[in-house]
């Protein structure tokens, strides 16, 4: 293939790329590169929203990392699915559209990331959404690429989990978004009527056919081509051989948390001591690159019922899963239309905290742990997830060669106070669940079961089947001091023409999912490259 020039090459097409390629694309005097090492978002199957249950197990459609075995976990590996599609991991995720508590982005602005802070942060979330459901909110964009809405049908035992949780004092909350996020109620979800919206489908489908934007598909970006410490293009490969793309302008790393850190230090920038052991040569020495890993530990407790009101797969209701099925063709309603994690909240396990250290989603549904997810019988699940855990691993390589997965060792629950808040978490959990308001379903508690009481059985269980909700950040940390890999403008430190543009940048995870932050990392991005170059 014939080399190819652009002003702009954003690397992967994820919740970050496609917005960058939207943003930038749009002006005509440039011309963009998006690449992405997945095939095209072509299948139904990633448009349903009920599909999350399969999706990230898809072999197609995602890269299958597992991490290290790990030491406190009793050395399982555990499951880290990342979306490899147009679209990213919002072509595969559980479409939740949460943003965080403020004080995560002040919290930013703090570490010396002048123009981070929630103020500066908000208009940006607002710019990206359309929201339905919010229409004259002073903390909600109604003119946005990306639709926001709640569920139009929502499974009746929310209502026993939303009386459960008021009964012990804590608020309902309408709008996780807006003034306050503590409380519980329905989540709102990245979907159309009956379908998901990925960043695909809200900011690359309407601009594909834009002139001055090229979209490639499957091409594995082996490194970024660096001269004179400064980025000048990328070297491919796909199934007809390797090549060159030049960028006149910038190269814009967009691969995720994953894969950004293993790019970067596959082009020689990183950790020299990690180089140099792969026979790397080293073009920039800088330590941070993969360190800083961080992503939120969870717990599920499983309950299994005699009713037949959660959903679940079952004899008696093949009937009722034959009229979902009209039910979502007809009105793109039902059960085929959830995301099966309508709800939960944000709570404090003590009073005193700033925001809160606790989110829930709860699924009316009966499942098993993951990866398997579905099982036979009706029944609930409540899980349990440690917001802002101190526990912090890394990202490394093996080799050049980008066939060979990353070394993830995601060092979960390091930092015994994660073990503890985790354990009170499930503790209160239970109360929860084991209120009176869901006697009616006639319960039976499977997972982790009667005769787990104590503290020590309760982290023994937490060992056992804590899993990550595939939200890993930080490995590219944003920052100026040392260990930080990019500046608040997000270019690389002392490599010129780079950017990393993803959920990577972030220098603290935040309180809740990871997908609308990163989305907005990327429209403020375009912004600040527009101005850099004088748009």
């Amino acid at each position: 293939m014939a080399v190819k020039n652009f002003d702009y090459i954003i690397i992967g097409a994820g919740s970050a790329g496609c917005v960058l390629a939207n943003r930038l694309s749009a002006n005509p005097k440039i011309n963009v590169c998006l690449l992405e090492a997945g095939p095209p978002d072509k299948s139904s199957l990633l448009k349903l929203p009920i599909s999350v249950m399969f999706a990230m197990k898809h072999p197609k459609f995602t890269s299958q990392f597992f991490s290290t075995p790990q030491n406190h976990l009793n050395d399982r590996k555990i499951h880290v699915p990342r979306g490899k599609t147009l679209g990213g991991s919002s072509s595969i995720n559980g479409m939740l559209y949460v943003r965080g508590h403020y004080l995560d982005y002040d919290g930013w602005g703090a570490l010396g990331n002048h123009g981070w802070s929630w103020s500066n942060v908000l208009p940006y979330f607002k710019k990206s959404e359309n929201n339905e459901n919010y229409q004259s909110s002073e903390y909600h964009g109604i003119e946005g690429c990306l639709n926001v809405r709640k569920l139009d049908f929502h499974n009746p035992v929310a209502q026993a989990y939303f009386n459960s949780v008021t009964a012990l004092q804590y608020p309902y909350n309408d709008d996780f978004n807006g003034p306050t996020q503590e409380g519980v109620g329905f989540y709102q979800a990245t979907m159309t009527k009956g379908a998901r919206h990925s960043v695909a489908s809200a900011f690359l489908r309407p601009v594909k056919d834009r002139k001055n934007l090229e979209i490639l598909t499957s091409l594995e970006v082996e490194k970024i081509l660096i001269s004179n410490k400064s980025a000048i293009g990328v070297s491919v490969r796909n199934t007809k051989g390797q090549f060159k793309i030049n960028a006149r302008k910038e190269v814009i790393l967009s691969a995720g948390t994953i894969s950004s850190p293993a790019i970067l230090m596959r082009s020689g920038i990183g950790n020299p001591d990690v180089l140099s052991k792969i026979g790397i040569d080293i073009i920039h020495p800088l330590p941070g690159v993969g360190e800083n890993l961080q992503d939120h530990v969870s717990c599920t407790i499983y309950v299994k019922t005699i009713s037949k009101v959660p959903y679940g797969f079952s004899l008696p209701l093949i009937p009722k899963l034959s009229w979902w099925v009209l039910d979502y063709f007809m009105r793109r309603n039902g059960l085929f239309a959830s995301n099966i994690m309508e709800c939960g909240g944000f709570l404090k396990t003590d009073k005193t905290l700033d925001y809160p250290n606790i989110q829930h989603i709860f699924m009316p549904a009966f499942r098993q742990p993951p990866p398997d997810m579905l099982a036979y019988g009706h029944g609930y699940s409540l899980n349990t997830i440690l917001l802002r855990p101190k526990s912090v691993g890394s990202i490394s390589i093996k080799s050049s060669d980008p066939s060979d997965a990353p070394i993830i060792d995601l060092n979960l629950l390091s930092e015994t106070d994660d073990l503890e808040n985790l354990i009170t978490g499930i503790k209160g959990s239970r109360r929860i669940l084991n209120s009176k308001e869901f006697s009616y379903l006639k319960p039976e508690e499977l997972r982790p079961g009667p005769a787990v009481q104590t503290d020590r059985q309760l982290a023994d269980y937490i060992k056992d089947n804590a899993q990550t909700v595939y939200h890993p950040v930080g490995t590219c940390k944003m920052g100026i001091d040392r260990d930080a890999v990019v500046d608040p403008q997000l270019k690389v430190h002392g490599v010129a023409n780079l950017r990393v543009v993803d959920a990577s940048i972030m220098p603290r995870i935040i309180g809740g999912n990871t997908n609308a932050p990163t989305i907005m990392i990327a429209e403020k991005a375009a912004d600040m490259i527009s101005e850099d170059d004088d748009f």
